[in-house]
């Protein structure tokens, strides 16, 4: 059986507009792809830019599962490789191509795997920007990547940020982060620079710098833009991606006492390398695959990431 290394990263579903307030009680998502079961085609898709995303919702054993493909306008060729010839695929009727991510949905703490079929497959920006258009919650929710070692908590509990250190390394098949702040930095960069290394380095001086409430804004907006940019960790990780990401932080203790703290969102995103079958021998469906490997490397991973939510290491 042929088969292909792929890397499974787990997001949380917060809210997206509460960043002081960012986590929710586990909902039961698993009625939300009942109904999208249900939902007509043409409301399953969503478009961004010039890129059209849709969504599906897939059983696999007793639980439903999601892909989200970004549909393609490429062409497509095959090739025969007894007399080597290379011919087009024409496609009948109202067909395209599609490039799919799928998401496992856990059992606790809202947590999504999140698994790529190809690098140029949706990542967690897109699947996060579909599920919204879905109107999946309530109100907007954002992918966090899940971050061991109280990474994540330690970042929107610190009373101040002194620095970042970010450095990515562009790739044609992955798309730059997209947003404000850093991510537009980044994109710019990568536009500029897609054959080279990017590197970032950005300080907010305590001493013989701005005056305190210029120092604090500056804080604020960097742990803001670190939170931004650190959503798109999910599939921009080595060999292709960013190679760096750390913060300075300062932190207070139980007792009031304060000590600054590196953090490292590289060393401590969850995600695992894994193997996933490339044939669908016997009709299995190739998503049941993906699924298979997301929840294995789930159960793998399963009390670092139950620790990671709780906010207990």
């Amino acid at each position: 059986m042929a088969t292909r290394v792929g890397t499974v990263a787990f997001f949380e579903i917060v809210r997206a507009k509460d960043a002081m307030n960012a986590r929710m009680q586990h909902s039961n998502w698993q009625s939300f792809l009942t109904t999208l079961e249900r939902t007509p085609a043409a409301e399953r898709i969503c478009t961004h830019r010039s890129d059209s995303f849709i969504g599906q919702a897939v059983r696999y054993g007793d639980r439903l599962h999601l892909l989200v493909g970004r549909i393609g306008t490429s062409e497509l060729q095959t090739v025969d490789l007894d007399h080597g010839h290379i011919e087009d695929i024409r496609l009948e009727g109202n067909k395209g191509t599609i490039d799919t991510t799928t998401v496992s949905f856990l059992d606790y703490g809202n947590v999504v795997g999140i698994l790529q079929g190809k690098p140029g497959s949706p990542r967690a920006a897109a699947i996060q920007r579909w599920l919204n258009s879905c109107h999946i919650a309530d109100n907007d929710i954002a992918l966090w990547p899940v971050i061991a070692n109280n990474v994540w908590e330690k970042l929107q509990k610190a009373t101040a940020v002194h620095s970042f250190e970010f450095s990515y390394r562009p790739s044609p098949a992955i798309a730059p982060p997209e947003g404000e702040g850093l991510a537009s930095l980044v994109r710019t960069g990568d536009e500029r620079y897609p054959d080279h290394r990017i590197s970032l380095k950005i300080e907010v001086p305590r001493k013989d710098g701005p005056g305190p409430v210029a120092r604090l804004r500056g804080q604020r907006r960097l742990q803001s833009d670190i939170q931004s940019l650190m959503t798109e960790l999910g599939y921009l990780e080595n060999p292709t991606g960013v190679e760096r990401a750390r913060a300075l932080v300062t932190l207070t203790d139980r007792e009031g006492d304060t000590n600054d703290e590196p953090l490292d969102f590289i060393m401590h995103h969850i995600t695992a390398k894994c193997r996933v079958e490339v044939s669908s021998a016997g009709g299995r469906p190739r998503y049941e695959a993906n699924v298979a490997a997301i929840m294995q490397v789930a159960h793998d991973k399963q009390r670092d990431l139950k620790a990671a939510v709780s906010g207990e290491q």
